[in-house]
């Protein structure tokens, strides 16, 4: 396989920001693939039309129009090819084995059914309530959820758009961090119970364009099977 994207600095450096980043572990980084190869993805989104999006919602009732709220398609077989080349990279051995370097987790293991991830839209007025993850595994009485991915894919954003990506402190109650979700920036951070996030404040963009993103989830094997009473978000 031919590898698409470039690291900035080396892992073993981008690691230690990794883990020494607060709230929660995590890094945003810039340009990692080529802006010419990620820049065919957008234009070939899906009309909201398309019979393959799954209507997601922010979690809360929203004021935006039906078409303009979260949405995504996490079967590769129903994504263009542009789209499903990127995230074949983002779920290859080269790439995983990177990650698991980075985050200093070496038994992370990816989900192929990328369930509940895949490419992800919303347009104005959308937003997406802060939350804990489930484990989104199909089988997540095998699984804990242990890095959420999310590469950004919409050439046309910017800050005056809002959208931010916000991660909150470990009880939920106060904002740490905004991440604004430029083109070509991915946000790596660890996945758990308390690791709350969301996008709270809703899309600013103009009529007709998206926040668009790719969104992957990334696991380890528990070392004995457990049944979960509740595998639900945990809202705030």
């Amino acid at each position: 396989m031919e590898i698409s994207w470039r690291w900035p600095n080396p892992l073993a450096d981008m690691r230690a920001s990794f883990l020494a980043a607060q709230p929660y572990p995590h890094i945003i980084i810039d340009n990692v693939f080529a802006p010419a190869l990620l820049g065919r993805l957008y234009p070939d989104i899906p009309p909201p039309s398309d019979p393959a999006w799954t209507r997601w919602g922010g979690g809360r009732p929203e004021e935006c129009k039906p078409e303009n709220a979260k949405r995504g398609i996490s079967a590769i077989d129903k994504l263009p090819a542009s789209i499903a080349q990127i995230l074949g990279q983002l779920t290859s051995a080269p790439f995983l084995q990177d990650l698991r370097t980075l985050t200093g987790a070496p038994e992370l293991v990816t989900d192929m059914t990328l369930s509940g991830g895949g490419l992800q839209c919303s347009g104005p007025g959308a937003a997406l309530r802060l939350h804990a993850d489930p484990i989104r595994h199909p089988s997540p009485a095998d699984f804990n959820q242990a890095i959420n991915l999310i590469l950004y894919i919409n050439p046309h954003w910017t800050a005056e758009y809002g959208g931010e990506l916000e991660l909150w402190s470990r009880d939920g109650s106060t904002r740490v961090v905004s991440i604004a979700p430029l083109f070509n920036r991915i946000v790596i951070f660890q996945a758990d119970r308390s690791s709350f996030h969301g996008h709270p404040q809703p899309n600013r963009c103009p009529d007709g364009h998206y926040r668009a993103s790719l969104a992957l989830y990334y696991y380890i094997p528990r070392q004995r099977r457990v049944e979960l009473e509740q595998n639900r978000p945990i809202w705030r």
